[in-house]
């Protein structure tokens, strides 16, 4: 459905019935057989004690809705933890997530805190593509099956490999890179992942064009996709690379470099 963005309202949503809205949500957007997927008395705890619950509003109707709460790093540094944030179906590519994402930005600020991070499936291209080169993040860590198996019609059937997003909330928006002259390792050739042994110090992992459609019709394409491109991810991060950006063509640029202290 199309709307006009001056129309859209986004606020911080307080007690029980307006936190609902939000798990009504998220519900919506990741429908479980195990039911909901947080529970209103946990979710009233952690506002209570700090979290930050938003929704989007079109209309006097909640459209979209995000989840995050206060998290520790490797150094123990505080950043935000962005846990959930979910479109509904009709209202997505209008750029909801992203005027979520910069609500959620000046909330921190506000509240002290100079980071937000957050996991994300590394094969969802238009994710990706918001996240390195609309927001600016930086991409060091590479997780299989961080969350194991999960039931919602989104994630059941496919290991839920994440990558974290670490958002320096100074951080520029970057350009789309120009993929020409870069070593491939990961080729997108008719549809199917394709490994190449590439040399150098800079290299392009393409994605599919959209892996949960994928998912829906062919499960064992999209574990292929999920399998190549962890192996070509995984132990780059865990060896001083890291993702520093998205090419015009729908590519990681993946770079060796030591990783941010």
């Amino acid at each position: 459905m199309a709307m006009n963005e001056h129309a859209l309202q986004i606020r911080m949503l307080k007690g029980i019935a307006e936190q609902d809205l939000a798990r009504a949500v998220f519900d919506e957007v990741w429908p479980s057989e195990n039911g909901t997927q947080v529970t209103s008395n946990l979710l009233q705890a952690m506002v209570h004690n700090g979290t930050y619950v938003a929704g989007a509003f079109f209309e006097d109707e909640i459209i979209a809705a995000a989840f995050a709460f206060p998290g520790l790093d490797e150094k123990k540094h505080l950043h935000l933890h962005s846990h959930m944030a979910a479109v509904k179906e009709p209202y997505r590519n209008q750029n909801i997530g992203s005027a979520l994402k910069m609500h959620q930005k000046e909330w921190a600020l506000q509240h002290g805190y100079d980071t937000i991070r957050w996991t994300f499936d590394p094969l969802v291209r238009r994710n990706a593509k918001i996240n390195l080169v609309k927001l600016g993040v930086d991409v060091f860590d590479y997780f299989p099956d961080f969350y194991g198996n999960m039931v919602d019609a989104l994630n059941a059937g496919d290991p839920t490999d994440r990558v974290i997003a670490n958002w320096e909330l100074t951080q520029e928006p970057r350009a789309e890179i120009d993929s020409a002259g870069i070593p491939v390792a990961l080729a997108n050739e008719n549809g199917k992942p394709v490994q190449y042994g590439a040399t150098g110090s800079t290299v392009l992992c393409y994605l599919p064009d959209d892996i949960i459609e994928i998912r829906s019709k062919n499960p064992a394409l999209a574990l292929e996709w999920r399998l190549a491109l962890r192996n070509q991810l995984e132990p780059r991060l865990e060896n001083g690379w890291h993702i520093r950006g998205f090419t015009n063509d729908g590519a990681y640029v993946v770079t060796k470099t030591e990783k941010v202290k």
